[in-house]
């Protein structure tokens, strides 16, 4: 994502400066966080959001001087709930679990680590950091407020208690472990994340999408839920 953006930057410095102030600054801007509060009432989820929809625009307006996957990979966090030019609608649940065991075995090197790194975000609690002392240079953190791994284990919580609500326990209970030999078993700690995207995935039927989103995002980036097929 750090690579597209700084694409983006560039290609920016080239568009109608007017265009570009119109989604950073202004009447536009408000426009955007008023949609959002509609929706999203947590501060610090709102306003990561709208940072997130100030890029996908900004990604819009540069879209023809992209290559697909570089734009794909902008809009993706709406590509789902707010689809793009691109989208397709979901395979059915069974074509969508076979894709991903198909690709799991494939994850090494780059990719592999992406998954494992954002697998273990999704999975520790924040620790608390001293405050910044004299000259020290501020780095780039979660919104205040949010919490990755909480939300990341509620929404765990929310798909067992759906499968045993619906009496799918055992077959839910089959997805997981297929995804889970499917999974690289290199000491990287992607197998239990695997697990628990096959599970999402199975249970999309009775779960909101962002929690299904949620689930399957340690594998997103690599392979994004869209394409699963």
């Amino acid at each position: 994502m750090g690579a597209v953006e700084e694409l983006l930057d560039g290609l920016l410095s080239g568009a109608d400066q007017a265009m570009v102030n119109a989604f950073t600054t202004g009447f536009r801007v408000a426009q955007a966080k008023a949609a959002i509060d509609k929706s999203v009432t947590d501060p610090a989820a709102a306003a990561a959001a709208l940072e997130s929809a100030q890029v996908v625009a900004l990604g819009i307006l540069v879209r023809e001087a992209m290559q697909p996957a570089q734009f794909e990979t902008i809009y993706r966090p709406f590509a789902t709930v707010l689809p793009g030019p691109t989208y397709r609608p979901a395979a059915p649940i069974d074509q969508q679990i076979a894709g991903f065991l198909r690709r799991l075995p494939t994850l090494k090197g780059e990719p592999e680590a992406e998954v494992s790194t954002v697998a273990k975000t999704l999975s520790e609690r924040p620790k608390a950091t001293p405050g910044p002392s004299a000259g020290a240079v501020s780095v780039i953190a979660a919104p205040a407020g949010l919490d990755p791994a909480a939300n990341y284990a509620a929404a765990w919580k929310q798909v067992i208690t759906a499968a045993n609500q619906t009496g799918r326990t055992q077959a839910f209970r089959v997805m997981q472990d297929s995804a889970e030999q499917a999974a690289p078993h290199d000491g990287l700690g992607i197998v239990g994340f695997a697990g628990v995207a096959a599970g999402a995935i199975f249970m999309r039927d009775v779960l909101q999408v962002e929690k299904v989103l949620l689930l399957y995002e340690p594998f997103a980036g690599i392979f994004p839920y869209e394409s699963l097929a």
